[in-house]
């Protein structure tokens, strides 16, 4: 009497196997009760892996999504970084050493100024004694008056 191994019975399974084949199978685990455990146990399987090829436990589209985001979210940064790194190489050799370092002086004192001028503007607004929620919720109004101009500049 000839036993069915697991191949053939995932074969059974699949509906790859030829009908003469699958008729002696049918009729192997009506007597043979080694065949017919096996079988069973295979279905169990068999299910368990159809039902994880319909239903992944993981959403990898919105995991890939993820990557794609966190990736548009780092790149302007790192071609920021870079292109202000070869900038400041490339002004020295274009424009020789003492330029550069005139014109690297006139930059940090711009930043400077920006600096100045906003420490002052934060301590005007904290000499006022105004409490941090009021300034917070003044700040949060400002987003949606930003985004409703934006969006007429874009029309116009």
């Amino acid at each position: 009497m000839k036993h069915y191994n697991y191949e053939e019975i995932y074969l059974y399974l699949d509906g790859e196997m030829p009908p003469m084949e699958r008729s002696l199978l049918e009729d192997h685990i009506l007597v043979c009760k080694e065949c017919a455990e096996k079988l069973e146990r295979a279905k169990v399987l068999y299910q368990e892996i159809k039902s994880e090829e319909e239903n992944p436990p993981v959403d990898i589209a919105s995991l890939v999504m993820a990557k794609i985001d966190r990736k548009r979210k780092i790149l302007p940064v790192i071609y920021g970084i870079f292109i202000l790194l070869v900038a400041i190489l490339t002004v020295p050799v274009f424009f020789g050493l003492d330029r550069a370092i005139f014109f690297y002086y006139i930059i940090l004192d711009y930043f400077n100024k920006i600096y100045l001028v906003a420490r002052a503007g934060l301590s005007y607004l904290f000499s006022l004694k105004i409490p941090a929620w009021v300034f917070a919720g003044a700040v949060l109004m400002l987003f949606p008056v930003y985004f409703a101009l934006r969006k007429i500049w874009r029309n116009t």
